[in-house]
């Protein structure tokens, strides 16, 4: 009966600690968190925060980041009129309910924004300054270079679901800072904890800024891909500090661990005051001014017209002499390789390339989670399978893709001929995100595509 009961406990032992180091399995791949000092910009709290992940509606904070500065250049007042359209009006909740062909004034569009989180109105906002959402999101990334936040690619002002769209948590703690710095005669609208517009009172998603002592803002965001979202600045005596945490799997469950975090930063400087002492204080950088991010903008797409223009040109050649050597390019750094052999098709080997290569894409915490490998990203589909394995091969040199699984897809139409569909296969959901927002940032234009048949192991 001794031995049984000895044996009983011992299972009892094994089966606690299994449940213990199991535990990391069931963990959440969307999660990420970081705390800076405000001023200092010294790190407090990391926890995969150069792993991209989407933003939702954080993306918010950027599309008032570029009206304030719209204010800021005198083209708006905050009374000035926004014109809604018909597409601004019809987007998807959460929104006001605008009606195509009025308008709104920008004060009203801030505690929209800032308390409701109306995509509709950020739709407006967008098409006011840029003339289309499309531009402002071009604006919104060139903006977000421009402060430093190196991860970020932006393809809407409201947050809604985009594979493209991708963020980090110290990105978002970058914007939150500059946020702070570079406007603070309009920051008070942060803290708004409700706001009234058509008889109808909102109250703010933030409910940090009534629970937790000295929280001031920021924004908060959520989809189903992004999981729960939060940025909060908060004071402490001379000390603020900016936390992120994204990825929460419920709002209190994601406000709870920003309190810890918040607390242990708060607790860590208390320890060591010289941590962040006025001595050491960064200045932040010099805010950039609308003209000039214009500017900037219009040389990067005339840049990148030039480079695509002489990369055909570079293809071509190598199309029209396939028994030549492969020529070298200095100016792009590509090797492209003659088309008319069937030197690829060692490239088309179907494999799972090993996660370890992949820490400028997938944050260290995600290489035991990831599981899901169904996802692929389509660079184009080609009238010869020989084109479309060239431009895969040089898409996957210049976008640092050469350990990812390539497949040339035979998609046969109507008309009796082929088109081959050249893609990066065996991909999960956040890396063929990631992977296609690289190429992008390269010049090659690239697609998410679901559900991807993926190739055979």
């Amino acid at each position: 009966m001794g031995w049984v009961f000895r044996c009983v406990i011992i299972l009892g032992a094994v089966l606690t600690l299994a449940g213990i180091f199991s535990a990391p399995a069931h963990a959440n791949s969307k999660y990420a968190a970081y705390v800076m000092h405000a001023d200092t910009g010294d790190v407090l709290f990391d926890r995969y925060s150069t792993a991209r992940r989407y933003p939702a509606s954080l993306t918010k904070m950027m599309t008032l980041y570029l009206l304030f500065e719209e204010l800021d250049a005198g083209a708006l007042t905050l009374q000035s009129k926004l014109k809604v359209s018909a597409r601004a009006a019809g987007q998807p909740p959460s929104k006001l309910g605008l009606k195509a062909g009025s308008t709104i004034d920008v004060e009203t569009a801030i505690e929209a924004l800032v308390v409701k989180s109306a995509n509709d109105v950020a739709a407006v906002v967008a098409e006011h300054i840029s003339g289309s959402e499309w531009r402002f999101a071009k604006k919104m990334t060139t903006t977000a270079r421009a402060l430093g936040m190196s991860r970020t690619r932006f393809r809407n002002a409201s947050g809604l679901p985009n594979s493209k769209q991708v963020t980090t948590a110290r990105d978002m703690a970058i914007l939150g800072q500059r946020v702070v710095q570079d406007f603070p005669q309009y920051y008070h609208y942060f803290s708004a904890k409700s706001f009234t517009w058509g008889g109808r009172t909102y109250a703010s998603h933030n409910r940090l800024v009534n629970t937790y002592n000295g929280a001031d803002g920021i924004k908060t965001g959520y989809t189903r891909r992004s999981g729960f979202n939060l940025v909060t600045t908060a004071v402490n005596g001379d000390n603020r500090l900016i936390g992120v945490v994204l990825g929460g799997r419920t709002s209190r469950s994601r406000d709870r661990h920003m309190r810890d975090i918040l607390n242990k930063g708060f607790a860590s400087i208390k320890r060591k005051p010289m941590l962040v002492a006025a001595l050491h204080r960064k200045k932040p950088a010099p805010r950039i001014k609308p003209t000039l991010l214009a500017k900037l903008e219009q040389d990067a797409t005339e840049a990148a017209a030039k480079k695509h223009q002489l990369r055909r040109e570079i293809m071509t050649a190598a199309l029209v002499q396939p028994t030549m050597a492969a020529p070298v390019d200095d100016r792009l750094g590509v090797l492209i390789a003659a088309a008319d052999t069937d030197d690829f098709n060692e490239f088309e080997r179907s494999r799972i390339a090993a996660l370890d290569g992949d820490e400028g894409f997938v944050g260290e915490g995600d290489r035991q989670y990831i599981n899901e490998f169904s996802w692929a990203v389509q660079i184009g589909a080609y009238s010869t399978k020989a084109l479309a394995q060239e431009e895969l091969e040089a898409a996957a040199i210049k976008g640092g893709l050469t350990n990812r699984t390539r497949a040339v897809i035979p998609a046969p139409r109507e008309d009796g001929t082929t088109l081959y569909r050249a893609r990066f296969m065996n991909l999960s959901e956040i890396e063929a995100a990631a992977a296609c927002a690289g190429l992008d940032d390269k010049g090659v234009s690239c697609f998410v595509a679901a559900d991807a048949e993926p190739a055979a192991q």
